[in-house]
């Protein structure tokens, strides 16, 4: 069952009054979650978890002091505690605060119909039947699955209120091949019923069999076609640059490829992470990061904005144990116009095609210069050549927005710290190593 608003309204109601008795500027912010999550190993034991999220927490403004306090739980001593904490915890500083006139709540798409249990277990054994049929000569060494909701709430002392349901789930595969490193495969989607088994395990499949043995790759900069699962984390770290306003550290203003059109879909209905509002309570909008050749919206909290004169409502806030920051939530890369994967392999005279992520993206926040593993195959006038288990990609998020060429029709979202949807993308001018 979804957790419910009235499960925190206690502890949230508590906090504002205790707050309000002592005449300060507060805001209050609740939050109730439920997340599942089944692992099941290749020898077939299992591990089922059921997670909790219950707590309310405050920001406070007192004579040029602010402070911040949290506590777990849904009863009214929980929102007393919090209170208390960030009354008793106050620092020096700038009102963060976001006046009253920017809150709001915008209008977004209704959640999906909650599967429960029936539809995690009937999800599992369509994904164990995919791969009896296509894993020959492949191991399936485990299998994750989250599947989550969750409702945040705000009050401040202004009298704004709103709520905020959300829900997701997240499938990972890791397949092993004969040779050849592990693979770890990822999707996310706003419920299972947006995922299609039989397709991912296919494509987990074929990427495996495609990447698992081969030789090195020769090293230099190139074409590179990056698979949505490849592009996601450069993407999301472009996104968090442009939000946290860190691509100016240099005297020149990045060059900046027309084929960019990135937006963080605050309110959907692309994306996979549509809320009302942003982590403290700015009515949500499309924030345009990228488009025509050139940088647009920098945003984020409005105590990170509102004296540079950028917008606010670019905050986010996944749970209610730390005050709100500034970054991306919902990242969306618009292919303007789509090509088919098919049809960007073909623009590739020579270069290399990054399939599947080999770890985590690597990245100097000073410089912006980045690297990332992945399995990749060497590219042709058009086809495969050569296959290479593990390349190195290289370059810097400079770099990156000047070499995009296009986009694909294959969008593909993920689950990462924030939510991401991305298509294949063609890409001048990077090093693979």
């Amino acid at each position: 069952m979804r957790p419910q608003f009235a499960d925190v309204l206690p502890a949230l109601l508590r906090a504002a009054d205790e707050l309000a008795r002592h005449r300060c500027r507060f805001e209050t912010f609740a939050k109730v979650g439920e997340t599942v999550v089944r692992r099941t190993g290749h020898s077939g034991n299992q591990e089922r978890q059921h997670l909790l999220e219950v707590g309310v927490g405050c920001r406070v403004v007192v004579a040029g002091k602010v402070g911040f306090g949290a506590a777990a739980g849904s009863h009214a001593a929980a929102g007393r505690e919090a209170a208390r904490l960030a009354r008793e915890n106050l620092l020096p500083g700038p009102d963060p605060l976001p006046p009253a006139r920017l809150l709001g709540a915008t209008a977004v798409p209704g959640l999906p119909e909650a599967g429960g249990e029936e539809a995690r277990e009937g999800f599992l054994k369509a994904l164990e039947k995919g791969f009896a049929r296509e894993g020959r000569g492949l191991l399936l060494r485990e299998v994750r699955m989250l599947d989550g909701c969750s409702t945040a709430s705000i009050l401040t002392g202004e009298g704004f209120t709103a709520r905020a349901p959300a829900c997701g789930c997240a499938i990972e595969v890791l397949i092993a091949a004969g040779e050849g490193p592990q693979r770890l495969f990822h999707r996310a989607a706003r419920s299972l019923a947006d995922l299609d088994p039989d397709a991912f395990v296919r494509q987990a499949c074929e990427t495996s069999r495609l990447t698992s043995r081969g030789s090195a790759a020769s090293g230099g900069l190139t074409d590179v076609l990056l698979a949505p699962a490849v592009a996601a984390p450069l993407v999301e770290a472009l996104g968090a640059a442009i939000i946290e306003d860190t691509l100016h550290t240099g005297a020149r203003e990045p060059r900046i490829a027309k084929a960019w059109c990135l937006v963080d879909e605050r309110s959907g209905p692309s994306g996979l992470l549509p809320l009302p509002f942003d982590g403290e309570g700015v009515a949500s909008r499309p924030l345009t990061l990228l488009a025509d050749g050139r940088l647009q919206e920098r945003c984020g909290c409005w105590a990170d904005t509102h004296q540079r004169g950028m917008g606010a409502g670019g905050a986010v806030r996944s749970t209610y144990v730390a005050p709100p920051k500034s970054g991306p939530a919902n990242v969306v890369l618009h292919a303007i116009p789509a090509r088919s994967p098919a049809e960007l392999l073909q623009m590739m005279e020579q270069g290399c095609y990054l399939a599947i992520p080999a770890g985590r993206l690597r990245r100097e926040p000073e410089s912006g210069r980045f690297s990332l593993r992945a399995g990749a195959v060497s590219v042709r006038h058009g086809r495969f050549a050569a296959a290479h288990p593990i390349v190195e990609l290289r370059g810097s998020l400079r770099r990156l927005l000047a070499g995009l060429v296009a986009a694909g029709n294959d969008p593909a979202s993920f689950s990462l710290s924030c939510a991401v949807t991305v298509p294949t993308l063609l890409l001048r001018g990077l090093e693979v190593a």
